[in-house]
């Protein structure tokens, strides 16, 4: 008998192990995190849950939560992103929050898994991951680029500075595109999180999109502004005449498609083995070779140097990597507003449409009333007014004939 409750009462530990495990709160931003009342619903015994409305509470740091599930929101309109929320249970109830600010606390037993933190919560509470979840190194990258405007205008206005702008600007370029491909290669499109719906609604996304799209815009384009510095007076804004950046631009985008086309081909073919590898290597380094070499080739004779050509070329491969991933994260990130964008902008037009034209004349609009007039030719504001009227006329033509 003491052998069964024994093993019933490990079973029912075994149970709540199984259905709740500790986790210690370890916010990304700040000191404390918000904690929202969460909708549960219950489809063909399937439990399903979504962030409620309402803030109940929060948690700080060091706080130690029981966490018994997790959910992805999309909000009212999936926008192409959703967030992980952790389903946290206190006092009895359910809650959730945000599982990215969630630790799988040492306190657990031994045994016992984890079924509500993801790779990339982990990630973030890692040392690059915490780097790159605060705003220090996105700033960083808005001043190196602010530093790069600021010495293409300097540069064309002094002899001296020029000089220094030569090699100061390709050095700050690669810096922060040297960041920004960092940054995505730690936390994917994570790495823009600072301006994501999910976590700041639409017209604080919106604000954060604005200047990153202006700060892209200078990035792509800040090699023409730099033709004008590393090549003098001579440039005269040619394209032929300028760095050579096209070939390898089209090599680097075609290299992948290739390498994926490869593939097929080869399980196609039913090779396997060295061959197979040899022949997607070999691929992969054609498509991105021939156009590296085309550009390499056309920037040594640029600068009439080979060393002088190889420096120009590597930092034309680096702009061209930081282009692409601020590209593809600015189109990302307008992907998940472009729903909300497009329903604002069908309401201001129905609006804009809808609205009665204002008057040709001065002041306010012009209005419009139902006149109606009796027998006598006068006006009345109503058909009652009218019919009183032409009641009135007819007793009097009646006085008149009597």
């Amino acid at each position: 008998m003491k052998k069964a409750i024994n093993l019933l009462m490990l079973l029912l530990l075994y149970v709540v192990a199984a259905s709740a495990q500790k986790y210690d709160v370890k916010c990304l931003r700040g000191d404390s995190v918000a904690v929202y009342d969460v909708v549960e619903t219950i489809r063909s015994e399937d439990t399903y849950y979504s962030k409620g409305e309402k803030l109940v509470f929060y948690l700080h740091d060091g706080d130690q939560v029981e966490g018994v599930d997790k959910f992805y929101d999309k909000g009212m309109i999936d926008t192409g992103g959703s967030i992980g929320y952790a389903v946290i249970l206190r006092d009895g109830k359910k809650y959730c929050t945000l599982s990215e600010n969630l630790v799988f606390s040492k306190d657990n037993p031994e045994g016992v898994e984890d079924k509500v933190l993801t790779k990339s919560d982990e990630l973030a509470h890692t040392i690059q991951g915490r780097i790159f979840y605060s705003i220090i190194p996105y700033i960083i990258i808005a001043l190196l680029f602010l530093g790069v405007m600021v010495l293409n205008i300097l540069a064309m206005r002094s002899n001296k500075i020029r000089s220094i702008a030569v090699i100061a600007i390709p050095v700050c370029i690669m810096l922060g595109t040297l960041i920004e491909i960092w940054a995505y290669s730690v936390l994917g499109t994570n790495c823009f999180w600072w301006c994501d719906k999910n976590r700041y609604g639409f017209f604080g996304s919106l604000l954060r999109i604005i200047p990153f799209g202006l700060i892209v815009f200078y990035q792509v384009m800040s090699i023409k502004f730099y033709e004008p510095v590393i090549l003098g007076e001579a440039f005269d804004g040619d394209v032929q005449d300028g760095i050579s950046v096209k070939p390898a631009l089209i090599s680097m985008l075609a290299a992948f498609p290739v390498l994926i086309a490869s593939a097929l081909i080869c399980e196609f073919l039913g090779l396997g083995g060295w061959i197979e590898t040899l022949l997607i290597l070999v691929s992969f380094l054609l498509a991105l070779g021939i156009g590296v070499f085309l550009s390499l080739k056309r920037n040594i004779e640029l600068m009439k140097s080979k060393k002088w050509g190889i420096l120009l070329t590597l930092f034309t491969i680096v702009y061209i990597l930081g282009c692409i991933v601020a590209v593809w994260g600015l189109i990302v990130v307008i992907f998940k507003l472009i729903i909300q964008i497009l329903i604002i902008g069908g309401i201001l037009c129905f609006i804009l449409y809808a609205m009665p034209a204002p008057s040709s004349g001065g002041g306010g609009g012009t209005t419009y009333r139902t006149v109606y007039y009796d027998e006598d030719n006068k006006a009345h504001d109503s058909a009652y007014a009218c019919d009183k009227a032409n009641e009135e006329i007819a007793k009097r033509e009646a006085g008149k004939h009597n």
